[in-house]
């Protein structure tokens, strides 16, 4: 654990010591974090109505300054760099797609093939202008309807054909009950027929 930024955590995978496979155990962290949500006491917190205790994770891999940074009076050791910043936005997409865990096409490049993934988007972060796959990490195996639905939703998405990417997105909504992602997806597909982006790279900014 590098550091507890308010309500956020920050770790580290492969510094200061490096493992063969950083990636994949970061992912079971995250993993492990997840499944254990129910066993947290929330008895003396007051929530919202239908809202309830939860997480998210975003995991990215690449390579980082490492080091010991800050000034004569005060040096913290952490990571920095654009892999950070990535991460960071990760896991502010989670609440949008309703994901726990989501993680970059670079872990996913990294990971054995015996994980729950589900290709979510292409996404531009802030400040940068090409465009990264992002994946969902789930514990169990998504519902098949739902992810047969959603992958040839997002094919048709990524090639431009809005109608039919909608109704298919529409159709894998219908899978999973308060899934935000496909909705999500679908009604972007709307604002697309009213207004087609220019340019378009199959990359949402």
């Amino acid at each position: 654990i590098d550091k507890f930024m308010g309500d956020a955590v920050m770790a580290l995978f492969g510094a200061p010591v490096s493992y063969e496979d950083n990636a994949r155990r970061a992912v079971e962290a995250a993993l492990e974090m997840k499944s254990l949500i129910p066993e947290i006491s929330c008895e003396s917190l007051s929530f919202p109505e239908d809202t309830t205790f939860d997480i998210g994770i975003g995991i990215h891999y690449g390579e980082v300054i490492a080091g010991s940074i800050g000034c004569k009076e005060k040096t913290d050791y952490t990571v920095i760099g654009d892999t950070v910043n990535l991460a960071s936005r990760l896991e502010g997409l989670t609440k949008s797609y309703s994901a726990g865990i989501i993680i970059s096409d670079a872990v996913k490049c990294e990971l054995p093939e015996n994980y729950n993934l589900l290709h979510l988007d292409n996404v531009k972060v802030k400040g940068k202008s090409v465009g990264v796959e992002i994946y969902r990490v789930d514990a169990e195996p998504i519902s098949p309807e739902y992810e047969n639905c959603y992958v040839k939703a997002l094919e048709l998405y990524e090639s431009g054909a809005w109608n039919l990417a909608k109704s298919y997105f529409e159709k894998a909504s219908k899978h999973i009950v308060n899934d935000k992602s496909a909705l999500m997806m679908a009604q972007r597909c709307e604002k697309f027929i009213q207004n087609p982006p220019e340019n378009w790279d199959g990359a949402f900014s």
